[in-house]
């Protein structure tokens, strides 16, 4: 078999690249060209047998070098498909003036890439043919699916081969009214534009090139590629136009798979953020027109993750799956709800007259979450939290409009689950502010300048210091603090926390080292680890080399985690992995923050745990609050039974310190003792030993 020889004309290189690993090299030469001058000058030393040519080149654009190779003799007949981003009507329309072939509209289906290659140059193969061999023009036409045709200027008379009239499933290849009969084939809303261009070509003789729709018996319609141009040796006074017509049904059903893949969500069948901002905008025009509003709804599934995490990836998918068809039941004809990734949804709620249309839609959304999801033999309960921005009320541009629903969509998080939450201007001081955060801590981890204070941990029966949990500060700025309450939760979103969790277990244990041989030689640290930094890649072996190199004994390293780590999900035998090898070397474990999650007391029993902190909100009411009490008493027992060591936190007065002792709480930190401080008072109140 003879190879093709393909010449790609494209300035990048890893789309270059692409086509040449997607291309088989036993059935393909590829010539590569990185600009339009440069493939020109391949195209006369090559002569290939195809050209890729992208849109965007420097030097001579696609439009130019399509032009160029169509002028030469030997370009005239080789196909050329352009590669274009651009899929607007006009630029298609010019390239196919120019004699482009084909088209493709990246992003590109490179499953796709092959098969449509192969079909072009097929086709190109079986043009030659009919060139070269008069005698086998027949059998040709019938494997390419392609006719003849001649139309006769005076009188009209239109004359079809026996293929073209057997492809159109006419019972003869002669009309008398020729003219008339072949327009009104054509489908209702071409027949205009070909008219004039049969007229255009009879008066001044130009070529022209043209997809069509021709109507068959069977009310279906054929896709044709029609070409034709006036005879130039013809010797009679009556002017004839002679072409070819080429039933491209396959080529047409190939793209139209093309372009509902490029525009649509693979998962779901949804569309996609591409298609979804190209509805807004003629939802925007209508609007304007009309004077009516849009109304653009940000949607995120709340408890998704867990789904995910305890079920699995498929279940997950498939619960996407059944939530992406509930949407699409509540919506009306002209509006549309896409999926953007992961668990996010949009809704665009077109024409509306009546702001009151909104929230009769949003108690119709909110019901489809009434029935929990029937998957895999599991009853699945999830939610959602909506954002919503209204045009022109919220912004005229998409990127505002869009920008503000996911704003507003956040906010919604925030309140509680389940709960929707219209954009208004607080809310872009709320966005700004966030992001003036977000950029002053990756300002911050680039510059190591953190403040890393500690708190006292108090032995409650000999009133010394056992050990400090350090806490991270940010640098005043412009006199206005930013509290952890408030870069924490960014951190954990950004992922930033990674970075800043490796700092704060630096910083620690070298202020450990920097104890050593001083009064405070004895306390330990304790910091707080986040499920990001348990889950990343080689954390454990981070912390050893980090102590191993400070000469700290892992003893003296405490670590605290939340109880979210204890709940059951398809990743904790990672996250007890990973416990496990910290408490091997000698790093106890404390659970913050706990009587204030979901874990388990199977969980709790199989954890390498060693210290329970009691959360402030159970301190905060005693010893006056009876349920809060009995809840500080359990947790205490609790712990004595599994022999974990007690902290409480956040602890204030002498009542609370008098009842936590009296209860066998060993250890005490909260304001009564002290503040957070830095690590020379800390020397200095061990030294002193003064509370």
């Amino acid at each position: 078999m003879n190879k093709k020889l393909i010449l790609v004309i494209d300035d990048d290189e890893m789309t270059r690249l692409l086509i040449n690993q997607v291309l088989s090299p036993d059935l393909y030469d590829v010539v590569e060209a990185k600009d339009g001058a440069e493939g020109i000058i391949l195209f006369n030393q090559h002569t290939p047998d195809l050209v890729l040519l992208d849109v965007d080149l420097p030097k001579l654009n696609g439009f130019e070098v399509c032009q160029l190779i169509r002028e030469s003799e030997e370009g005239q007949r080789v196909p050329i498909i352009m590669i274009t981003g651009m899929d607007d009507t006009k630029s298609i329309e010019y390239a196919y003036r120019l004699g482009a072939t084909d088209f493709i509209i990246k992003p590109i289906n490179w499953s796709l890439f092959g098969h449509h290659l192969r079909y072009i140059l097929r086709n190109s193969h079986y043009f030659k043919s009919l060139k070269k061999s008069e005698s086998r023009l027949e059998h040709a036409q019938k494997i390419a699916r392609l006719g003849y045709w001649e139309l006769e200027g005076n009188k009209g008379h239109l004359l079809l081969s026996k293929q073209l009239s057997k492809m159109l499933s006419l019972s003869s290849y002669k009309f008398e009214s020729g003219k008339e009969f072949l327009l009104d084939l054509i489908h209702p809303s071409e027949k205009f534009h070909i008219k004039n261009v049969l007229l255009q070509a009879f008066n001044d003789g130009l070529a022209f090139n043209l997809d069509i729709r021709i109507k068959l018996p069977t009310d279906e319609y054929l896709h044709l590629k029609l070409q034709g141009k006036l005879l130039e040796d013809n010797k009679n006074a009556t002017p004839i136009i002679s072409g070819i017509m080429q039933d491209i049904s396959e080529l047409k059903e190939s793209q139209k798979k093309l372009v509902h893949i490029a525009h649509h969500d693979a998962l779901t069948n949804l569309p996609n953020r591409v298609l979804f901002n190209k509805r807004l905008e003629g939802a925007i025009q209508r609007a304007d027109r009309l004077n009516r509003k849009v109304a653009l709804l940000f949607i995120d599934l709340n408890r998704f993750k867990q789904v995910n995490d305890s079920l699995g990836h498929e279940v997950g998918d498939l619960l996407l799956q059944e939530v992406a068809l509930r949407f699409s039941t509540v919506i009306r004809k002209f509006d549309i709800v896409a999926r953007f990734g992961g668990d996010e949804f949009a809704i665009l709620l077109d024409s509306i007259d009546d702001l009151e249309q909104i929230p009769s839609f949003i108690k119709r959304f909110q019901k489809l979450f009434e029935d929990p999801f029937f998957i895999n033999d599991e009853y699945l309960h999830i939610g959602s939290s909506v954002g919503i921005s209204i045009y022109p009320d919220n912004g005229r541009e998409i990127s505002e409009l869009l920008r503000n629903a996911d704003a507003a969509m956040y906010q919604a998080k925030k309140l509680e689950q389940d709960n929707v939450y219209f954009y208004s201007n607080d809310l872009t001081e709320s966005t700004a502010k966030r992001w003036s955060i977000e950029n002053q801590l990756r300002e911050a981890i680039e510059k190591d300048d953190f403040i890393l204070l500690y708190q006292p941990k108090v032995c409650s029966n000999t009133e010394l210091i056992s050990g400090v949990e350090a806490l991270i500060r940010l640098p005043i700025k412009n006199d206005v603090p930013v509290y952890p309450s408030e870069f924490i939760p960014i951190a954990e979103e950004t992922g930033l926390i990674i970075a800043l969790g490796k700092w704060v277990i630096e910083e620690a244990i070298r202020q450990l080292k920097a104890w050593q041989n001083t009064a405070c030689g004895h306390l330990s640290i304790a910091v707080n680890v986040s499920s990001r930094q348990l889950y990343s890649k080689g954390f454990t072996k981070f912390v050893v080399e980090a102590l191993q190199n400070a000469g700290v004994d892992a003893s003296q390293l405490e670590m605290e985690i939340t109880e979210e780590h204890l709940i059951p999900t398809n990743q904790e035998n990672t996250i007890k992995e990973t416990l496990t090898d910290l408490t091997d070397i000698g790093i106890r474990l404390s659970i913050d923050d706990f009587g204030t999650g979901y874990s388990s007391l199977s969980q709790l029993k199989s954890m390498p745990i060693s210290i329970l902190k009691i959360d402030k909100s159970f301190i905060d009411h005693i010893p006056n609050n009876k349920q809060d009490t009995a809840m500080i008493k359990s947790i205490i027992s609790l712990a004595k039974n599994l022999e974990l060591q007690v902290v409480a936190e956040g602890v204030e007065t002498i009542e609370q310190l008098i009842y936590l002792r009296d209860n066998d709480c060993e250890i005490i930190q909260g304001y009564y003792y002290s503040k957070p401080v830095t690590y020379t008072e800390i020397q200095h109140l061990i030294e002193n030993k003064k509370w």
